[in-house]
Order: C-alpha cells, then sequence, then structure tokens
C-alpha cells in the first residue's frame, strides 16, 4: 500500500510539473482596466523574461479568438520591465499577450543589466512553440501570425533591430528613434528593411528622442509610418501614469487596428481623431 501511495504522489507531481507554468506573478494595478483581469508572470521555461497576459487565457481567447503577441524591450536596454509594467498589463488585460525582456520584479535594481536585441526574437520563438504545445496554456489560443515589437528608447532601437524579421508584423518604438546613431544594432540602415507598419510614440520637443523620431518619419519611404506626439510630456511619456496613461491607449488604437483587424480604430491616425486624446498630434504617410 504504502509502494502504491508513493507511486501515485510521485504521478501527480509529475502531472502537476507538466501543467503548472507559471512559478511567480504579481498582479499590476489590480490586473489594469481592460476586460481581461491582467497578470505579471514568470514561466518555468522562460525565466529572464515578464509575461504580461490575461489571467485567464483560456476565457481571453474563448471571447476574442487568438490572441495577439507582443515583444518587448526595455528602456535603457535594461533587464527589467517594471517601469513600463502599467502601459503593459494595461494592454494586456485587453486581449494582448506581451513577453517582456528581464525576470519578475517587485522593486527597481539600483543597476540594471545591459541586454540584447536578440532577446526578442527568442521571445518570439518561445511563444510560438508554446502555441503549438498541447500541454502549455497557450496552446492554439495565440495568434503567431500577429506579433508586434514594441519598445521603449533603448529598447524602441532593439525593436527597430529585429523588425526585419518576417515573423513581426508591425512594431511601435516609443520614445525612440534611431536618426543617426547606431544603437543596440539599430541605425538608419534599419529604416530600409521594414517590411510591415511602424508607429513612433513620443513625448514633445522635451523627450530626448524627439528630433530621431521626426527624422526617421521623414525618411521612411518603403512601409506605411505614424508618428504620435504628446506634446507636453518628456521621454517617459505617461509610462508612470495610472493604467500607463494615453501612452496605453495610444498603444491599443495602433494594435487594435494592426493586430485585430479594427478599422476604426485607424481613424486616431488616418483622421487625426483625436478625441480622446487631449495634447496630442499625429501624422502619417504611405497607408
Amino acid at each position: 500500500m504504502k509502494k502504491t501511495t508513493t507511486l501515485l504522489l510521485l504521478l501527480c507531481v509529475s502531472m502537476a510539473t507538466a501543467f503548472a507554468q507559471i512559478v511567480d506573478s504579481k498582479v499590476v494595478e489590480n490586473g489594469s482596466s481592460g476586460p481581461y483581469k491582467a497578470i505579471a508572470a514568470t514561466e518555468a521555461s522562460l525565466p529572464n523574461y515578464v509575461v504580461y497576459r490575461p489571467k485567464d487565457v483560456k476565457a481571453a481567447a474563448k471571447a476574442e479568438g487568438k490572441l495577439p503577441i507582443i515583444v518587448f524591450g526595455n528602456g535603457g536596454c535594461s533587464n527589467t520591465s517594471i517601469t513600463h509594467e502599467k502601459v503593459l498589463s494595461e494592454i494586456a488585460s485587453r486581449g494582448y499577450v506581451i513577453v517582456a525582456i528581464g525576470p519578475l520584479a517587485r522593486t527597481l535594481a539600483p543597476k540594471p543589466t545591459s541586454t540584447e536585441s536578440s532577446m526578442l526574437l527568442d521571445a518570439v520563438t518561445w511563444i510560438t512553440a508554446q502555441s503549438k504545445d498541447k500541454k502549455s496554456e497557450y496552446y492554439q489560443r495565440v495568434a503567431t501570425d500577429k506579433i508586434a515589437a514594441m519598445g521603449q528608447s533603448c529598447g524602441g532601437a532593439q525593436t527597430l533591430y529585429v523588425s526585419s524579421d518576417p515573423r513581426i508584423k508591425t512594431s511601435i518604438l516609443f520614445n525612440a528613434g534611431i536618426g543617426n546613431m547606431t544603437m543596440a544594432g539599430a541605425s538608419k540602415a534599419s529604416l530600409q528593411q521594414l517590411h510591415g507598419p511602424i508607429a513612433y510614440i513620443v513625448g514633445g520637443p522635451s523627450d530626448i528622442a524627439y528630433a530621431n523620431a521626426e527624422l526617421d518619419y521623414d525618411r521612411i519611404d518603403t512601409v506605411p509610418v505614424a508618428l504620435a506626439t504628446l506634446t507636453a510630456k518628456g521621454h517617459m511619456g505617461t509610462f508612470d501614469e495610472a493604467f500607463g496613461g494615453s501612452f496605453s491607449q495610444m498603444a491599443l488604437a495602433w494594435l487594435d487596428w494592426q493586430l485585430k483587424g479594427k478599422n476604426s480604430r485607424s481613424t486616431v491616425f488616418l483622421d487625426k481623431d483625436l478625441g480622446k486624446f487631449p495634447g496630442w498630434s499625429v501624422k502619417a504617410k504611405r497607408f
């Protein structure tokens, strides 16, 4: 009897290990304001990233269809997304799965370490594998044909660098522009390697990236591009505001249009329908 009980216990432990992916998690702003309460999670097979996602992925996918995917690079190319978590949790709560570089953190480390741009593509590879694994919670619940790359400041340069990858369908650069610099592998040559629509979401002239974002916008001549500017804000935009402030909402307008096919959201960029975006200006071309 004792031997049988031990075998049953080992079997239960084995099953739990196979199916329990999340090994740590936290809730940002009570799960954010969207219809699918979000969590920030560490996955057992991806310890050096945070997955911002609806807590109940199954329910979200049932309501939305397969959930679009975002990979995210942090300001300073650092290994923590804690300074961006309000925006990321808010977007996740609207039916997205975001894989952000850096392990889960509850406080900001005094000296975050630097990361490589290739980590964004590693994140794409991981979530793609999860979508095909019958044991995974993401199995047939994420849309591997609807992947965005997104990043802030130096993470925006990482985003630009990987945006030539054919798996990336669209990109968002927050408070970022390459101009005449070389950063995280990206340079002005990267602008000619874009194959999908790209959006720049920046602060006004007090944003150190503002001039470079304007220059990138002028130089891009092969793909659709939009530049959205919140004039009164600087280099961190509204990342520290409740639910990520209007940076979250501007990003969602773009993502809903580009990845969820909600063409009504295009009016923000194409028709400058900014009634819900006071203080913003937008321009777009090649659409």
